[in-house]
């Protein structure tokens, strides 16, 4: 059985993707970078991490934990759910 990839670049995957379905959502392709500066804000907001925090998880270079988590809450997945703790940069399977 494979186990889910919470990676700082695998979060970054996501992060990119749920902006890209954004812009496809609305319809209005020539606003992509009106709407990822929404998605981001709204992302970053909701998770309560900083501008760093956020600019670094959307590099794929975010390595502490809480803010990865909080991050990943905000997207749908939860790595507790699954017996993973994440670690500075990495995760551990429970």
């Amino acid at each position: 059985m494979s186990r889910p990839d919470y990676s700082p670049a695998m979060l970054a995957v996501f992060l990119r993707a749920r902006a890209a379905f954004r812009v496809v959502d609305s319809g209005e392709p020539w606003r992509r970078t009106e709407i990822v500066r929404a998605f981001r804000a709204e992302t970053r907001r909701l998770a309560s991490v900083t501008n760093v925090e956020f600019h670094m998880a959307w590099m794929g270079l975010l390595q502490s934990p809480g803010p990865r988590a909080a991050l990943w809450a905000v997207l749908g997945h939860f790595p507790a759910d699954r017996g993973i703790l994440l670690t500075h940069g990495g995760q551990e399977h429970g």
